[in-house]
């Protein structure tokens, strides 16, 4: 009777899990149609757009002023990795920050969860600055002749942990800018300063220990190091893996535990999103 009941327990699990993960694939798919629109001009700017930002602001820093490398011999491979990092964490979580006030009208099926369209938006989000991110990989390492990548396991390693740590900032920022909207405001602040205090334009090991022991616990500055390391065969990195994964871990946890407490809140909670994008 025992071994039936948990055949049972355990049967339920496994089809509650297909259940829950046919549901994100569905909604991946959706945000993938509302993110690149109906005809393939929506694909084509979706891709454009990045890559222009992206491929402007290393022009303005490396041509036109000059750049010199702060590390390495080029000094568009240094900024590329550091510019590149910074965009794709900072810009996924902004975007699936927002999953969950712009899709409340998908509560009312009772399969779909707030989690789920943060999962959907995450990936998605995250699948386009990987095209960007191959797109200019690919095109400086032919122009230029260097190779991009030295150590392609560390390479896969650190964008596995960014995404990691993209998917638990945007479930914090979308569970608690719903309880709380006081916090989207606050979070537009806390980043204003991360281009700086990340490492995208410096080596952050060059730094005197009392800003060390500072921007350390930034964790936005552990996935640039994460993936800039795998690029130069003698970086000196201050990534730390263990740290970058336990506050990621810590801080998603955190979110599913209030987002299931609170899940009628979040639901009922009004949507006030703005679509403001940053520039930088």
């Amino acid at each position: 009777m025992s071994q039936t009941t948990t055949m049972s327990e355990g049967e339920t699990a496994w089809r509650g899990a297909v259940m829950n993960g046919r549901v994100i694939v569905a909604l991946i798919f959706r945000e993938a149609a509302l993110r690149f629109g109906a005809g393939p001009i929506g694909y084509v700017w979706t891709m454009v757009e990045p890559t222009l930002l992206v491929g402007l602001m290393l022009l303005m820093r490396v041509y036109i002023k000059n750049y010199a490398p702060a590390f390495g011999e080029s000094s568009t491979l240094f900024l590329l990795t550091g510019l590149i990092s910074f965009r794709i964490t900072r810009n996924t979580i902004n975007k699936a920050g927002k999953a969950i006030g712009s899709n409340q009208a998908l509560f009312g099926f009772g399969a779909i969860k707030p989690p789920d369209v943060v999962i959907a938006r995450t990936v998605v989000e995250f699948t386009i600055w990987m095209l960007v991110l191959t797109f200019f990989f690919v095109l400086c390492g032919r122009l230029l002749q260097i190779e991009m990548i030295s150590n392609f396991q560390d390479f896969v390693m650190a964008l596995a942990a960014m995404f990691y740590f993209c998917l638990a900032m945007s479930m914090f920022n979308a569970t608690f800018g719903a309880l709380v909207p006081l916090w989207r405001t606050i979070w537009k602040i806390m980043t204003l300063p991360l281009l700086f205090a990340s490492g995208v334009l410096y080596v952050p090991s060059s730094m005197p220990p009392e800003v060390l022991n500072i921007i350390w616990w930034n964790p936005f500055l552990h996935c640039i190091e994460a993936l800039r390391s795998s690029s130069y065969l003698d970086y000196l990195s201050l990534y730390s893996p263990t740290y970058l994964m336990s506050f990621t871990t810590a801080i998603l946890l955190l979110s599913l535990a209030v987002e299931r407490l609170f899940r009628k809140e979040i639901i009922r909670s009004r949507n006030d999103d703005d679509d403001d994008e940053d520039v930088l």
